[in-house]
């Protein structure tokens, strides 16, 4: 299930003209300058609509999710899946 979780991201990434290519699952996207903020924000809110979850940023660690892997992570558990 994770992987299918990281190939919408990679696709979300992707139509926002981010290249995944040979992209590290594991590498902090915005502190490696692959994007910025704002941009993420908007990646995540589309993620919450697509996956049906509302990411509460109050709760959770911001640099726990700026990776693939740990964003993977944190929707496969707001989903149950």
């Amino acid at each position: 299930m994770l992987s299918n979780i990281q190939k919408e991201i990679i696709k979300v990434l992707s139509s926002k003209n981010i290249n995944c290519d040979n992209i590290d699952y594991n590498i902090q996207l915005i502190n490696n300058h692959i994007i910025d903020s704002m941009s993420f924000v908007n990646i995540l809110l589309e993620l919450e609509d697509i996956f049906n979850i509302e990411i509460d940023f109050e709760n959770i660690e911001f640099a726990e999710i700026t990776t693939i892997n740990g964003l993977a992570s944190h929707i496969l558990k707001e989903t149950g899946k």
